[in-house]
Formats: C-alpha cells, structure tokens, sequence
C-alpha cells in the first residue's frame, strides 16, 4: 500500500526552466549560470538524499510519533542519523550567504529542493525550513556580533530555528501576545507561554534559536507594541554554554506530521530566558514578516512535494490494483478506467501548475534581492514576489489537501485505512491551509493588500503577461480563449471593487477567499499554456511533448472551468453573508 518516492526531475527541470523565463522580467545570469550541470547534479543528489534516507523514515515516523520525557523530545527513530547526513551532504547551506558558510545558489534551485525533502517527508522538511528564514531575518535585522555567532552553526545545520509566535490568546490576531521581555542591561529576560512551536525542542541538534514575538514594559497596546528577540536554547557565557530558562512542556497530538514536534514552550519559569532584540523596538512584527514571507512560499513548496507524493501512490496503486473486465473478460486494472483516468489527470495538473507557480515566486524572490539586477528590475520583481506569496501559499495548500483527498478516492476503501500512506499524506496535507497565517487571511492580503492598496498595478501586470501567454498559442486552442477571457473578466472585477470596497467595508473580506480561488486557477492555466507552448516548439512526436500538451487540454477543459464559478462568487457580493441567520 506504498511505493518508492521517485523524484520527478524531468519535470522540476521544466519547471525552473519555465519560471526562469517568465517570472515576468528578463532573464538574468543569475539563473541562467545554474540551470543546467549545476542544477541537475544537484537535483540527482536531492533525489538521491530523497529515496535512500528521508522517504523510508516517512511512514515509520508517522507510527512513532515524537514523545516528551523529562530528558527532553525524543524524534523517531532514524530521524537524528537522516539529519546528519542532510548536514553531512551540505543541505542546508544551499541558498544561505557565502560569507556564513552558505552555497549562494539562488532560491529556484533551493525551491526544488524544499519540495522534494517535503514529498519524501514533509515532518522532516519542516526543521530546516525555518532555519532557512532565520538565516534572512538575522541578515536583515541582526547586528554583527549575533550574525558572527549564530549565522555560521544555522548555515550548516549544526543549529536549528524555531518560530515562537502564538499563544493560547493569540493566534492569528497577535496584537494580543502577552510574553514580556524585561531589560537586562544589553540583553533582555523573556517570560510567557508559546503554543504550536513546530520542532521547538528536539535531539537533532544541541542548541534551537527562537525567535519570539514579545512585549517590552513600554510597549504600546496592539502590534505596535510587539518586538522581535533572539532567544537560544543554549547560550554562551564567558566561553561557557549553559541552558537558557526555557523547555518544551507538553507536545501537541496531531492529526498528522506526527512525527514533527509540535511543542507547547515555556520561557522563564526561573529568573527568565536570555534573549537578544532583532531589529527595532515595537517593530517586531514588521521583522518577523521577513521570515513569515520566506516561511509562506515554504508551505506552497511543501505542499506541492505533498500533492507529487500523493500523485504518485495514486498512479501506482491504479496501475496495479484490477476491477472490472475487459471484452475478453479478462480483469483490468483501473487506471484503465474513465473516472480513474479524470481522477489521476486532475491530480496530475494541479499538482504542476502549483509547481510551477511556486517556482515562479522563487524566481521573482531571487530577482528583488540579487545585486546584480537593475533597481527597476528589483522593484517590479519585489512587487510580483509580494502578489505570488499569498497565491502560491494558499492555492498550493488547498490544492496539495484536494490531490491526496483525491488519493484517498482512487485507493478506494483501501486508502481508507491507516495501513495505507495515501490517508498519512492526506492527513499531512492538511495543516498547509492551516499554518503560517490561514489561506483567508492570505485571502485578504492578496486582494486587499497587494491589488487594491496597490491600485492593481501589479496585479494588471501579471494579467498582461497571462494574456501574452495565451497568444502563444494557437489561435484555435481552448486555454487560449479561456485564458483571455478570464483575465478580461479579472480585470473589470477588480476595477469595480477598487470603487466598491472603499462604501462596503465586508466586501473584501467577504470575497476575497473566493477571488483568490479564481486568480489561483487562472495563473495554474498560465503555467500550462506557457508549458503547451514550449511543448509546440519541441519534437511533436516525444513522449514529453504529447505528456504537456495532452495535459494543457485536459486543464482547460477540466479545471479552468472553476473559474467561472469563483467568479460567480465574487460577483454576488457580501450582503448574504453579513445578514444570513447562522
């Protein structure tokens, strides 16, 4: 009821390729110099780093669970070896500065590389994944003194990261956080409760650096008043290391990624953890965006690696498992059937259009932060980075729980059952629309953020390049017209609610789930028509032209269809949902 984890490198490689063309600016030597040997050895070793040790620890780990004794969190077993040799292998240096340890390489390499760990293992994937935007926090709001400590061991690995951000009051809405941090002459002395810290104690690594959101006594209310602190699980004291006054107290009990810690903390049951202030004072929140942004296009990486594990158990098992006869009589197996086939196409499809999106992202990211591109050029990717990351989040989320539901259906009663994978990955996919800020309020910041605020400057450049797109391809092609059309409707929707939402303050948040919806399967279809069209230009008569082009076909005719009901959506306002008796 499994199979071996294959990492799909045909069409990760196909992926970058595309997103480097047309992340909406011009190509640069940033991603050029890399995609090709460098890339692909790369990519070899992941696949290797994939099958051979992170996907044989995926189900075991999912059974044993991580566990809390009075010597602290206990990992399953295999998990401290496999980090090892991840850090071993250089893994988590990938994308980190070279002046820390770091290999340099730009974020569209180290994207596949984040959905591959996660679609071999997603409880695994996620340790290093906030050390990934720790490493950027500290770059950006760390003095030298903390970037000289702590950058290095976090580079290699040697260290982890946790993000210490929400509290039994405060979940989403932080402006409640209670943790105080107290002045202690250079350093500060932090005391409260943080629940829901992902790998927040373990036994990987012998120190974990928290990033914690708390108040100082000057603090103004709301989340004006929230700072942004360093706190180490160990710290140093005249060259000697002691443990700082904070513990994981409880781990939560999960419906899935049971085998990642999630840890219930403590700070300063004694005389206080030791912390250190990143960036300015009362700007905590504005500091801790600069990960959470990191983290957001994570969960998008995440869950594609999900949706590609859950795709591929679904394929294996329908062509093995047989129902049904053929005119012979004799039995077929089910991939062999119609409905079977729509189910496999549609997990198929999606799965490489939030692909390709998240790349694209990664892409746009490398482009707003390199020195090597124009500062126009900065600004515009800056810009598309800041319209994607809500999208790719989120759509690539819902997307990663439909495909592994989707899973669970062509396995039948059999996928039903614990014994099986296919119900681990659909339990796993399900936190992706929870964390990191939920998919309504990535909603909310798509709409009302990044296209309304921004007058839809942004948002009406991506609509352009989605209708360039379209016009690659032939003037008879469905996902053409559909495309044209959807951006037509898209951009008449937005110039209305530009006008609508300033006298109907539900309106957004009302909608804008739904809208995002729309925009998600829209720019999926972008990416297929941008594959259907590099297809075109390749030998027509390859396995692997007829593999995307057939594909394109059945989006357009499968899924882009949901746009219009989104739209439909959208267009019938909130007033229902503001009087509706519930």
């Amino acid at each position: 009821m499994t199979a071996p984890y294959e990492v799909p490198l045909a069409l990760i490689t196909a992926a970058q390729q595309q997103a480097a063309r047309s992340c909406g600016f011009s190509p640069t030597a940033l991603h050029e110099d890399v995609l090709g040997d460098t890339s692909e050895a790369i990519l070899a070793g992941a696949a290797r780093m994939a099958r051979e040790v992170l996907s044989p620890l995926n189900r075991s780990g999912d059974a044993q669970g991580s566990h809390l004794s009075a010597a602290g969190v206990a990992t399953p077993a295999g998990f401290r070896l496999a980090w090892q040799r991840f850090c071993a292998d250089g893994w988590p240096a990938l994308a980190a500065p070279e002046e820390w340890g770091g290999q340099a390489l730009p974020m569209l390499v180290a994207a596949a590389t984040t959905e591959i760990w996660a679609g071999a293992n997603l409880a695994f994937a996620m340790c290093p994944e906030t050390s990934v935007g720790t490493i950027v926090a500290l770059m950006v709001h760390g003095d030298d003194a903390l970037r000289a400590l702590y950058l290095p061991p976090l580079v290699s690995g040697q260290w982890t990261a946790a993000m210490s951000l929400t509290e039994p009051q405060a979940g989403s809405d932080l402006s409640t956080v209670r943790t105080l941090a107290q002045p202690d002459g250079a350093t500060w002395l932090l005391t409260g409760h943080k629940i829901f810290i992902s790998w927040g104690e373990h036994d990987l690594t012998d120190n974990i650096v928290h990033l914690v959101l708390a108040r100082t006594p000057d603090a103004p209310p709301g989340v004006k008043g929230l700072s942004l602190f360093l706190v180490p699980r160990r710290l140093q004291d005249n060259g000697v290391w002691l443990d700082n006054d904070l513990r994981a107290v409880s781990l939560e009990h999960k419906m899935g990624i049971r085998a990642s810690p999630t840890c219930v903390m403590v700070f300063g049951e004694q005389s206080g953890a030791r912390g250190w202030l990143l960036g300015e004072r009362h700007n905590g929140l504005g500091c801790m965006f600069t990960l959470m942004n990191h983290m957001r296009l994570g969960v998008g990486l995440h869950s594609t690696g999900l949706a590609e594990r859950a795709r591929q158990l679904a394929l294996a098992y329908a062509a093995e498992r047989r129902q049904g006869r053929n005119a012979q009589g004799a039995q077929r197996p089910i991939i062999e059937h119609a409905d079977v086939r729509r189910m496999l196409l549609t997990m198929n499809v999606l799965t490489h259009a939030s692909r390709c999106l998240a790349y694209c992202a990664a892409a746009a990211l490398d482009l707003a932060h390199s020195p090597h591109t124009d500062a126009d050029t900065r600004v515009r990717a800056g810009q598309r980075l800041g319209l994607l990351t809500p999208l790719v989040k989120a759509w690539a989320s819902d997307i990663a729980v439909e495909v592994s539901s989707l899973g669970v259906q062509v396995h039948g009663g059999t996928g039903y059952v614990d014994d099986c994978e296919a119900s681990q990955i659909y339990r796993d996919a399900r936190i992706g629309p929870i964390f990191e800020g939920t998919n309504f309020i990535q909603a909310q910041d798509l709409l009302g953020r990044k296209i309304l605020r921004d007058q839809a400057q942004a948002f009406g450049e991506l609509l352009s390049q989605i209708e360039r797109a379209a016009d690659l391809l032939d003037a008879a092609s469905v996902l053409r017209k559909a495309l044209a059309d959807e951006c037509a409707a898209l951009r008449s929707c937005v110039q209305y609610l530009l006008e609508a939402s300033r006298t109907q303050p539900q309106l957004v948040g009302s909608i804008a789930y739904p809208f995002l919806q729309w925009l998600g399967v829209v720019a999926g279809g972008w990416q297929w028509a941008l594959a259907a069209h590099a297809a075109g230009k390749s030998d027509p008569g390859s396995p692997d032209c007829r593999y995307m082009l057939d594909h394109a076909q059945f989006y357009a005719t499968h899924i882009l269809p949901r746009a219009r009901s989104f739209a439909a959506i959208v267009r019938g306002g909130s007033d229902i949902i503001g009087r509706a008796r519930l």
